[in-house]
């Protein structure tokens, strides 16, 4: 008896934890999210329109021994804050875009969209907004 009550709990655990669509999965994000913490004004962020465009991976990167993920798409911050604290050495900013706003997670994109002839926000003013706090 007592090796199948272990065994049991091991397969509840599996099924809540760590199992597809478990609980540590993430199937409904958010559509959209308010990225806070610039000066020049938050960025709305739409999970609906990039979802379309490119995979979650994109910008949920894997897991880095560094700092192991504790959720599948857990938001950057989790990780990523204003300044780089260790084991860290990426700040949230440097993992949206470097300070240039030329390169990064979304810029690597948006300049690669826009070299398409796509209409992509790629101006500083055109995420960044006063009006999203």
């Amino acid at each position: 008896m007592r090796g199948t009550l272990s065994w049991l709990t091991v397969l509840a655990a599996v099924a809540l934890i760590g199992a597809p669509g478990g609980l540590s999965a993430q199937e409904n994000p958010p559509d959209t999210v308010i990225l806070k913490g610039s000066p020049l004004g938050g960025v709305k962020f739409s999970h609906a329109t990039h979802q379309g465009l490119t995979e979650c991976t994109a910008c949920h990167h894997e897991s880095r021994p560094a700092k192991p993920l504790s959720a599948p798409h857990q938001p950057c911050t989790a990780c990523h804050t204003k300044a780089a604290t260790a084991p860290m050495t990426t700040s949230i900013r440097d993992a949206y875009h470097d300070a240039a706003a030329k390169k990064g997670t979304c810029m690597d994109c948006h300049v690669a969209e826009a070299a398409a002839g796509k209409a992509v926000p790629v101006k500083c003013t055109e995420c960044h907004k006063k009006s999203n706090t």
